[in-house]
């Protein structure tokens, strides 16, 4: 296969693929699994990539997850979808159904959150089978520009102001990549116009009960009167302030290096000695070497216990953080035989 011969195209193929180089390194023939739903964004992520393997080196793949939510015509609608676009870009195929509503009932999560995480399981399970490291997923700077705004509007600190990172970790060594964060809406739709693809439209992006649409379809146009380039603001925000907090993380890596004593624990006196936004970063970094990440509420919770000297925060996974005799603890949630089973 090869790309479209238009120049716009070829520009934004070379985004994308300079991108997943940056992220990832080259390939050098390994797969890499890219997630479609048969919308314009993902199909756009699928042609590109695929027809500059000669670029960055990845054995592309699709992969499509069904969330078992729309009605069985727009699901089957979908799935057809995936299987024409995996055809046209002489691919391999994968499909997986994920129940996101028993997810939902599962974890008392919504619905979005619920899809979201049984998408990546899915996701990274397909990566497993297959012997893929990472899989590629297609948001884009509007995506992008969207996150910023909702973790504006719930009053998020650095973390959701710093956005979706281009590469994160999807757990059991495999990592999530993002190639398109600088390609905007507009064009991967005219990507999929040069490669005379009709993407299917997604009838739950028109539904404006969900935040997202309501920021996509009323807000971002209204900034968009104050500043029409106000999505690459956003996401030069949401870059210098991932700058800001890598910087940040490394610095209360450090400090909790220095508080680590042989046991894994840290002396509490220590830790209160630290200057108060420090104590945040130590205390996160502290349950993230234990492949733990804390809430805005459990890290609340967790220097609760710390400033009043004795308890215990129940974390993710079984985990606890416990505070007494002047230390603290990072309990996991296997008992000490080591048996989780």
């Amino acid at each position: 296969m090869t790309l479209p011969a238009d120049r716009r195209t070829r520009e934004i193929a070379r985004t994308a693929a300079r991108s997943l180089v940056d992220q990832l390194g080259h390939g050098s023939g390994r797969p890499l699994v890219v997630a479609v739903s048969g919308g314009a964004d993902s199909s756009a992520l699928l042609r590109l990539l695929t027809d500059t393997q000669s670029r960055h080196g990845w054995r592309t793949r699709a992969a499509h997850v069904d969330h078992v939510i729309q009605a069985p015509s727009v699901r089957a609608r979908f799935r057809e979808a995936a299987r024409e676009l995996a055809a046209a870009a002489d691919v391999p195929l994968d499909i997986r159904e994920a129940d996101a509503r028993a997810e939902a009932e599962r974890s008392q999560d919504g619905l979005e959150a619920a899809a979201r995480r049984v998408r990546y399981d899915a996701l990274a399970r397909i990566a497993s089978d297959r012997g893929a490291p990472a899989v590629a997923v297609a948001h884009t700077r509007d995506d992008q520009a969207e996150t910023v705004i909702m973790h504006i509007l719930r009053g998020s600190g650095l973390d959701g102001l710093s956005g979706m990172p281009p590469l994160r970790p999807l757990g059991d060594g495999l990592q999530l990549v993002r190639p398109m964060l600088d390609v905007t809406r507009e064009e991967t739709e005219s990507v999929c116009r040069a490669y005379d693809w009709v993407p299917v439209h997604d009838p739950s992006n028109d539904d404006q009960v969900h935040t997202r649409n309501r920021i996509r379809r009323s807000l971002l146009p209204l900034m968009q009167e104050i500043n029409p380039n106000v999505a690459q603001r956003l996401a030069q925000l949401a870059r210098s302030v991932a700058a800001d907090r890598e910087l940040l993380e490394l610095i209360g890596r450090e400090s909790l290096s220095q508080l680590l004593e042989a046991d894994g624990a840290m002396a509490r006196r220590s830790f209160l000695a630290l200057p108060g936004p420090l104590q945040i970063r130590v205390i996160r970094a502290f349950c993230r070497s234990h492949d733990v990440t804390l809430s805005a509420e459990r890290t609340a919770a967790a220097m609760q216990v710390i400033q009043h000297g004795y308890g215990v925060v129940e974390l993710p996974e079984g985990g606890r953080l416990s505070v007494a005799g002047g230390t603290i603890a990072f309990e996991s949630g296997c008992p000490p035989a080591g048996d989780c089973g």
